[in-house]
């Protein structure tokens, strides 16, 4: 675990459990995904990398991006993480929020990447096979690298399935050493 994803777990988990508390799940998850995009424009991280930059600047930037889509509590979220120099820590708030909201809706996100785009069918026939295995409802999002050489890896949450041919030649080279 990265040591920023160690710092935004608190925040991401007093979001998500005040929304749902307050039944504003969607509204947040929306403020967060939001509030993370900002932060990946190429200016932004200058400023958000500035150990100089004045906090205020940055609340002001995110309140009057953001003014149209927040509430007062979101709103004082932001001043939170004003308070505590925390504004580059949003990509990894939403990011849990996000993970917290799957869970709570029996979903999860699973990461597909194969070396060639995967035709929609084998897409629905992959999902419905891992929807009946986890017993959740599984959203895929599917990558194409092309360095894989063949098969898939799949990520689901922490665990990796390395069904690609990359991985099968090196775990052979591999075994082949010992």
């Amino acid at each position: 675990m990265s040591n920023l994803t160690h710092i935004a777990r608190p925040y991401a988990l007093a979001a998500f459990e005040y929304a749902r508390f307050s039944s504003q799940l969607l509204s947040w998850k929306a403020f967060l995904q939001s509030a993370s995009t900002i932060t990946k424009d190429k200016t932004i991280q200058k400023l958000l990398d500035d150990p100089q930059i004045d906090q205020q600047l940055l609340f002001d930037l995110f309140h009057g991006v953001l003014a149209s889509i927040i509430n007062d509590e979101q709103k004082n979220f932001l001043l939170l993480l004003q308070q505590y120099k925390r504004f580059a820590l949003l990509p990894g708030i939403s990011e849990l929020f996000d993970t917290y909201y799957a869970a709570f809706e029996k979903m999860q996100t699973v990461r597909v990447v194969t070396a060639i785009q995967m035709e929609k069918e084998i897409q629905q026939k992959l999902s419905q096979a891992l929807t009946k295995r986890m017993q959740h409802e599984v959203i895929l999002h599917c990558e194409v690298d092309p360095h894989i050489l063949g098969g898939a890896v799949i990520h689901i949450g922490d665990h990796v399935i390395d069904g690609s041919i990359r991985g099968k030649l090196s775990r052979l080279l591999e075994f082949s050493l010992r």
